[in-house]
């Protein structure tokens, strides 16, 4: 019964996370479809860029809320008791249902917002100094480019987990988010259907950028 509710709690963690709130509120609010614009990603960042920030906030609040916090809760001693690993494997099974979504074609956003509530739930140390790395980047150096600063982040939170002597499920949590996010990361662009080989150069700058090309506004503008 042990095994059957686990794998339903992450089954169910997965399915809420693929709930496509991005392209849903960009569809209901203005009746654009996001993933023809801008960058393509089903993401609140594009929801933003496409549809305006107010839409973008209630998605925020779900993907925080419902996609990352909740299945962490669930599974935790508050509700199920089922252990910290599977706690983790909620949390990283949200994250991958909102960036390869069941509903939309195994497309999505970058799970950025899942994670953080799945952190949240987790760890609150843990969220505190993952986030504080963007946060200081972006606001006290030159370099702006928040997906930078983000992969920096992802890249060193299994190093903090660790430095925080936190349970080992936490650290292949964080090492387990980094790989998807390098995957998405590398991957997702092609949504653009170039035609294009697939070069090194471009893996590395999908990677480090987040996009095909460096500059982020002849990018949104394609």
């Amino acid at each position: 019964m042990d095994t059957l509710l686990i794998i339903a709690v992450i089954a169910g963690a997965y399915v809420v996370g693929s709930i496509p709130t991005s392209y849903l509120v960009g569809r209901l609010a203005s009746g654009v479809d996001i993933r023809e614009h801008g960058s393509g990603n089903i993401g609140a960042s594009n929801l933003t860029t496409q549809v305006g920030a107010k839409w973008a906030t209630p998605v925020v609040i779900f993907d925080i809320v419902i996609k990352g916090l909740l299945p962490v809760v669930i599974a935790s001693g508050k509700v199920l008791d089922l252990g910290i690993g599977v706690e983790a494997a909620a949390g990283i099974a949200g994250v991958m249902g909102h960036n390869w979504s069941i509903f939309s074609k195994l497309h999505g956003g970058r799970g950025m917002a899942t994670m953080l509530g799945a952190t949240f739930a987790l760890n609150l140390p843990l969220l505190i100094i993952y986030g504080s790395v963007p946060a200081l980047g972006v606001l006290f150096t030159p370099w702006k480019d928040s997906a930078v600063w983000f992969l920096i982040a992802v890249i060193l939170m299994p190093v903090w987990a660790a430095l925080l002597n936190l349970p080992i499920e936490l650290v292949w949590f964080s090492v387990a988010f980094a790989l998807v996010t390098a995957g998405k990361r590398m991957t997702s662009n092609s949504l653009r259907d170039s035609t294009g080989p697939i070069s090194g150069r471009l893996l590395w700058t999908r990677l480090v950028f987040d996009r095909d090309i460096a500059d982020r506004e002849d990018w949104i503008k394609q």
